[in-house]
Parts: C-alpha cells; sequence; structure tokens
C-alpha cells in the first residue's frame, strides 16, 4: 500500500508478470503443477491419474478389437473349415445309401426293369438294372415266382402282362422290391433281336452246358462262344430242363457278355438307336464295380409246377445295397397296407396301390368290404406310431379322410376303404 498525497491509501498496480506466471494463475484450484519427477500428493494429483488409468483402458480396449477379437474370429472361421472338411469325407462313405434312400430330393433314379413277352404274352425274361456312383447292380427275376397282386392276390410274375394294365408288372415289382423302377421296358422277339444284333456276335463264356426244353437240337457246350443275335435271344429266353434257376445261370452268362459289348461306343450307340428305351442299360455297362443277382426266394412247388415266393428279410436286405438310389423307404420301413374296395369299381386296388406304393407303401392285402355303397374313404391307422404313415398315404391318394382304428391288426399297419367319393367306377383318386 502506499500513502497519496491527500493522504488516501490506493492500492498500487500490479505489475505484468511472465507468460508462465499468468498461467499459473489461471490455474484452478487443486491443479497446481507438479515439478518434474516430484511425488503427487493425495489431493492435487488425482486428476492425472485418472487420466492415466483412461488411457491405459483405452488401449486396452484398442487391443481388444484389434487384437483379440480377429484372432478369435480368425480361430473360428478355421473349426468351421475343419468341420465341413471332417463332413464331406465322411458323407463320402456310409451316408452315400442314406442320400440315396427314398425321398432324396433331386436324384436322378436310372433303374431299368427290361421283360420279355413270348408269342403267349407271358413273361420269359424279367431283369432289373439301376447304378449308384460307379457299381451297377443287375437282379434277375425267376418268373415263375408267386408275389401279391393288388385285386388279384398271388400271382405268377409269368402272368402280369395278361392280368392288367401296362403299368401292373412296375407296381407289382416294386410293390415286392421298396425299390422305385423309373422306366419299364418290354420287348417282343423282334424287340430282342433287334436290341441284341448291334452288340453280335456277343461273347458268351457258359458256366453250365444247355440244353433246351422240347429241342433235338444238340446241347451247347460250356465253355466260351460268339453268340449271334438269335442264339443270345434264345439262351436268354428259352425254357431248359430242370430248375429255372438254372437257367438264370445262362441268363447271367449272356448278360454280362452282352453288357461287356455295350462299353463299346460304336455298339452303345447302334444299341440306342434300335431300342431307345435301354439307354440306361448303358450306365450299367460302364460301372466300374458291377453284380449281378438273382431274387432271393425259396421254392413251394406243389402239384409238379415249380413256384418260388420272396424271401421278404432277405430282399430288404439285398436291395438296400444293391439300389440305394432307389430304396422308396429308409429308416422305420414301408407300412403295411390292406385296400379294401368299397365301391365295387373294377381294378380299384390297382389303382390305388399305384399311388401308394411309390410314396412308400407296401400293399399285403387286398379286398372288398362286406357290401359296396361307401360313401366316404377312409384311411385308417391302428396305433398311434402308424399315424405319420397313414398320413402320408392319404396325401399320395389326394383324398380321403384320417381315422383311428378302436382295435389293433397284427397283420396291417394301415387299412384304406375306398368310398364313392374319392373313387367311382373306372375313375382314378381325387376325380
Amino acid at each position: 500500500m502506499a500513502q497519496g498525497a491527500g493522504g488516501t491509501v490506493l492500492d498500487e498496480p500490479a505489475p505484468h508478470g511472465s507468460r508462465r506466471e499468468r498461467r499459473e494463475k489461471r490455474r484452478p484450484e487443486g491443479r497446481s503443477r507438479r515439478a518434474p519427477g516430484s511425488v503427487p500428493s493425495e489431493s492435487g494429483d488425482r486428476a492425472p491419474e485418472e487420466s492415466r488409468r483412461a488411457r491405459r483402458v483405452r488401449g486396452e480396449q484398442r487391443s481388444f478389437w484389434l487384437v483379440l477379437m480377429p484372432t478369435v474370429a480368425l480361430l473360428l472361421a478355421l473349426s468351421v473349415l475343419v468341420g465341413a472338411v471332417i463332413r464331406s469325407s465322411s458323407d463320402a462313405g456310409p451316408a452315400r445309401a442314406t442320400r440315396s434312400g427314398a425321398g432324396a430330393a433331386g436324384r436322378t433314379l436310372n433303374t431299368l426293369l427290361l421283360a420279355h413277352r413270348g408269342a403267349d404274352g407271358r413273361i420269359d425274361l424279367l431283369v432289373l438294372t439301376g447304378t449308384t456312383g460307379s457299381a451297377g447292380s443287375v437282379l434277375l427275376f425267376p418268373v415263375a415266382t408267386q408275389v401279391e397282386v393288388p385285386s388279384l392276390g398271388p400271382q405268377s410274375l409269368a402272368d402280369l402282362p395278361n392280368q392288367g394294365d401296362r403299368g401292373l408288372l412296375q407296381t407289382t415289382v416294386e410293390n415286392v422290391l421298396g425299390v422305385k423302377v423309373s422306366k419299364t421296358v418290354e420287348l417282343d422277339d423282334a424287340g430282342l433281336d433287334s436290341a441284341l444284333a448291334a452288340a453280335a456276335p456277343i461273347p458268351v463264356d457258359l458256366h453250365r452246358a444247355v440244353k433246351f426244353a422240347g429241342s433235338t437240337d444238340a446241347i451247347i457246350a460250356a465253355g466260351p462262344h460268339r453268340a449271334k443275335a438269335a442264339e443270345a435271344a434264345r439262351l436268354l429266353v428259352s425254357k431248359q430242363p430242370g430248375s429255372e434257376l438254372d437257367r438264370l445261370v445262362t441268363v447271367q452268362d449272356v448278360i454280362d457278355g452282352w453288357l461287356r459289348r455295350l462299353r463299346n461306343p460304336s455298339v452303345a450307340r447302334a444299341t440306342v438307336r434300335a431300342q431307345p428305351g435301354l439307354v440306361d442299360l448303358l450306365a450299367v455297362a460302364k460301372a466300374s464295380d458291377r453284380r449281378t443277382d438273382t431274387l432271393p426266394v425259396e421254392s413251394v412247388t406243389t402239384g409238379g409246377a415249380e413256384e418260388f415266393e420272396p424271401r421278404a428279410a432277405d430282399v430288404v436286405h439285398y436291395v438296400t445295397g444293391a439300389f440305394p438310389q432307389a430304396l422308396l423307404r429308409v429308416g422305420t420301413g414301408r407300412p403295411r397296407v390292406e385296400i379294401l374296395n368299397g365301391t365295387g369299381a373294377v381294378g380299384l386296388a390297382q389303382t390305388i396301390a399305384a399311388q401308394i406304393i411309390p410314396a412308400g407303401g407296401q400293399v399285403t392285402l387286398t379286398g372288398n368290404v362286406g357290401e359296396f355303397g361307401v360313401t366316404k374313404t377312409q384311411v385308417v391307422y391302428y396305433r398311434d406310431s402308424g399315424r405319420a404313415a397313414a398320413t402320408r398315404l392319404m396325401k399320395a391318394l389326394g383324398c380321403g379322410a384320417l381315422a383311428k382304428a378302436d382295435t389293433a391288426l397284427g397283420v396291417v399297419d394301415v387299412t384304406i376303404i375306398a368310398g364313392a367319393d374319392c373313387f367311382r367306377t373306372g375313375a382314378s383318386p381325387g376325380t
């Protein structure tokens, strides 16, 4: 303070300090500048410590997002890739049969049912072929085999062309095997000769000597032969003394030689020109792994006539391995179906069978209701476990109502009672 001339005390103006001093004056309380190397106080230096902690947290966050997370993502991607490789390698093996099982979407079927009808209209040659990848299968049928035919009951395979429409043979074979047949080719004598002519002469290595029943021709010795078309056809379809199973040994010898010739591209083209329906036979000829078998049957010969019946369990086992691409149903198997005609329409059971067999049903019984005049079609199941199968068959049928029976039956899983709401005389399902 200073005394002025009049005795009044005045404050003297503060001198201008340095920039540093002015900054220090503007610094808020509690944030005094700390000399380098000094120890912070508990109160005044808390903010710098918090600032460092914040910077450390931000650094850790940057490390998390820029280093740790990309590493985790990379490891997850690698694990997914490894899993995909493992699954793809496992699918190439046993899962192949599952993929080709019944209902596989988008699959290509090339099962060919080849039949020859003699002058009397009966079948004397019946062969099913198919391929799965590089594997081919050829199944020979004893035509004297007795099978369940819708509307007709037990019938011989040889007689089917004379018992129903053109589709009856295919429907019946599908019902017996549980295999979808993609094409049926029926040849007469001229058709078989033309099919074989493109491949003649055919190398045939006979495993046994051949004599034709009722013929005075000399016995054809066992061993290698080069057969003309007519000779090969005769070996395929003519009766021989003894069992039909013995005759099928000769049939196999001829088919093996024919398939070997079909490996030749020019022979294959000429064969398809002569019989376009045999194009699927070429895939079997080219198969690097081919098996030829006879339908598993047992003899039930009565009254001197040779007859056979399929061995059901052996048939299931065989087709699962031989025709996995074409199985109509896998897993729980095929539901056994009874078809009862409630309208009196002729051949109605065959019409219904043609609808439900491709959907996985196995027709084991057919018959009529006590009295015709049923108005409402019913698809009846007997156990809760059979509801899904009954629903699937009803959808394939395109009509009817689902119902559960009060009493379970042991011989069938589903009964279809055909009524006039879905089936008129001579009508198809849904018309």
